[in-house]
């Protein structure tokens, strides 16, 4: 059982091997589950970046550490931005505040 609290990585640049991002599991990881996080710097979207590093934790948290249940919040303005839903990731819920709660959806 991982007992720890967090899991981050560090996101870098393949060219300037400069940290741009981050991405990991924030809370839940005691109980068999994830709430997946990011945080990339603004001239670093729409590049890929966190698409890639997403995947990767996805993977890391399903086939290395066997969650039971991955998921994400965001705000209202930051879902058009991420989409989670391109990386299989379905809408639960609106919450207060302007934040949405999403849930990966894995194939059993």
């Amino acid at each position: 059982m991982l007992y720890g609290k967090t899991i981050h990585w560090g996101i870098a640049d393949n060219l300037t091997n400069k940290i741009v991002g981050t991405c990991g599991y924030y809370r839940g990881l005691d109980k068999g589950t994830g709430e997946l996080g990011c945080v990339l710097l603004p001239q670093f979207r729409g590049k890929g970046y966190m698409t890639s590093a997403m995947l990767l934790a996805i993977d890391f948290g399903i086939n290395i550490i066997g969650l039971k249940r991955i998921w994400a919040r965001t705000t209202q303005q930051s879902a058009k931005a991420i989409k989670l839903e391109r990386l299989n990731f379905v809408k639960l819920a609106d919450l207060e505040d302007s934040k949405i709660e999403y849930e990966l959806r894995q194939n059993v």
